[in-house]
């Protein structure tokens, strides 16, 4: 793959260019509608996992003890009983350890000091988003595109419904594309100075904390630093860090060097599970990331592309794709695609790649790259067409629904006995970060052994209560077939109920 020797272009500085200063307006402007909607709290089992993982590096540690009640320890009841979403058990039998990856929960940590608990998921989030914009910009420039076809770039991920829905939550996925896109430009830019290959193995080493999968950005890179010895190996040296502590954390968590929280999850792919997903690639990611990027389809056969970025965004862009095809989630939900946003930068560049071939040959009045009228004309269209999709998916409320969670927990401090056991699954980790309950999940009981967990309840003079989010009343029947009996509803928020069952006479 040959790559082409660096240019430079005299330029002045950003501050003094009036459409730069447009677009920081732009970002500034993003940021606030990030600021003003985010919710990146403990919440569901993703966000509250990162969250409780992120506490438990705070203090020095990857085990936390369950909060069992006397009469019942862990070994003798019933399985996952007191493992709330986010955890597993250890492999030792000491406690619990953490099922997600500890790179976000570091970032979390690090930005602690500044933000507070309550914030730094909000501010980590936040960072990656806006960098994540400059990244896609940035790749969008390195590959050949002028600035106009980059701002389209950066401005289509920005609009995207996916990456605006991620952007307003504690997931790894925004941070990934960045890593991911940062690990391809310090490659790229390595062929000129071989120093930034340090810099992509460092990226890489991020990348892979975040999301052990995001190692498939290994395949493009590999293509990018070529044969040179001297590349690789500042490469490797650039890497060598984060993959001691990743070790040295997988060991401590999982007894094992190379092992995740994900345990064995080969069962998870199959292959009866890729034409269901190419199905739900091609609904899907053109609403997305609008109609534009079914293009980057004929990427390949594009002769006005370089070969060179043909090769390289082919190798980005198949082996995630390929990848989550097989996965047992991706086709479930729009928002699963997740999972492919780092390679969005990617699906984007190529895709404005073959368009800015396509119109080459038209006039000049239609080329977003030769024309500010047509530049502008495209923003506008961008913006309409993701704004109506972000109005149908909702988009926008998911920080206020992941904030309802801190919410209940409040909630629960107030009106519940301190000593109150919580029967809970879909609120478990977030009751777990925020408060001191004893947590057990409902969806471990049967008719088997409920009775056996209630009579240790009742021996240990512990009031019991119940959180259930609407779907575990009405689909799951919590309550009703996992441990019937005389429940009550004592309290509620927003559409979160709390219920209460007498089992000794006290009264809440």
């Amino acid at each position: 793959m040959d790559f082409p020797d660096a240019t430079t272009e005299p330029d002045r500085p950003w501050w003094r260019r009036p459409a730069a200063l447009l677009v920081a307006a732009a970002l500034a402007l993003y940021c606030i509608l990030l600021v003003e909607d985010i919710g990146a709290v403990a919440g569901g089992s993703d966000s509250s996992g990162y969250l409780n993982h992120a506490r438990l590096l705070s203090q020095g540690r990857v085990h936390l003890p369950e909060r069992a009640i006397p009469g019942l320890p862990p070994a003798s009841a019933p399985s996952y009983l007191y493992v709330p979403l986010g955890f597993r058990p250890a492999r030792d039998g000491d406690g619990l350890v953490p099922t997600y990856p500890s790179g976000l929960a570091l970032f979390i940590v690090a930005l602690k000091p500044v933000a507070g608990w309550r914030h730094a998921g909000d501010l980590v989030i936040i960072l990656h988003s806006i960098a994540g914009l400059v990244a896609t910009y940035a790749v969008c420039r390195i590959l050949g595109l002028g600035r106009p076809w980059a701002l389209l770039g950066a401005a289509l991920v920005a609009a995207s419904p996916l990456y605006l829905f991620m952007s307003l939550q504690a997931m790894s996925d925004v941070p990934s594309l960045f890593w991911t896109a940062a690990a391809i430009l310090a490659a790229v830019r390595s062929r000129e100075r071989p120093g930034w290959a340090v810099a992509a193995g460092a990226a890489v080493a991020v990348d892979v904390l975040l999301r052990p999968a995001n190692l498939l950005v290994v395949v493009p890179l590999a293509a990018v630093l070529g044969m040179s010895p001297r590349r690789w190996i500042l490469f490797l040296a650039g890497g060598v860090p984060g993959a001691l502590y990743f070790a040295a954390h997988s060991h401590a968590a999982y007894g094992s060097y190379l092992a995740t929280g994900y345990g064995d999850a080969t069962r998870s792919f199959q292959a009866a599970f890729v034409p269901g997903t190419l199905a739900h690639y091609a609904r899907w990611l053109p609403a997305l990331f609008t109609p534009v990027v079914v293009l980057a389809l004929a990427l390949p056969w594009a002769r006005g592309v370089p070969p060179w970025v043909r090769w390289l965004l082919c190798l980005w862009i198949i082996p995630f794709a390929a990848f989550y095809s097989a996965y047992l989630c991706t086709h479930e939900a729009w928002w699963y695609l997740r999972f492919l946003l780092p390679i969005a930068p990617a699906l984007v560049a190529g895709a404005l790649l073959v368009l800015r071939a396509i119109l080459s040959h038209a006039p000049a009045g239609v080329d977003p790259g030769r024309s500010a009228a047509a530049l502008a004309a495209a923003l506008a269209l961008v913006a309409l067409f993701s704004g109506w999709w972000i109005h149908r998916l909702n988009v926008l409320n998911i920080g206020r629904e992941e904030l309802r969670y801190g919410h209940v927990a409040r909630w629960m401090q107030a009106n519940v006995p301190h000593d109150a056991v919580c029967l809970s699954m879909q609120a478990s980790g977030a009751l777990l970060y925020y408060t001191d309950f004893t947590i057990m999940r409902w969806d471990m009981l049967n008719r088997a052994n409920a009775g056996g967990v209630e009579a240790a309840i009742r021996a240990a003079h512990r009031p019991l209560y119940a959180v259930l989010f609407p779907f575990e009343l009405d689909d799951s029947g919590a309550l009703s077939r996992h441990m019937p009996g005389d429940w009550k509803q004592v309290g509620r928020v927003d559409a979160v109920t709390i219920w209460r069952r007498d089992l000794d006479g006290r009264k809440p």
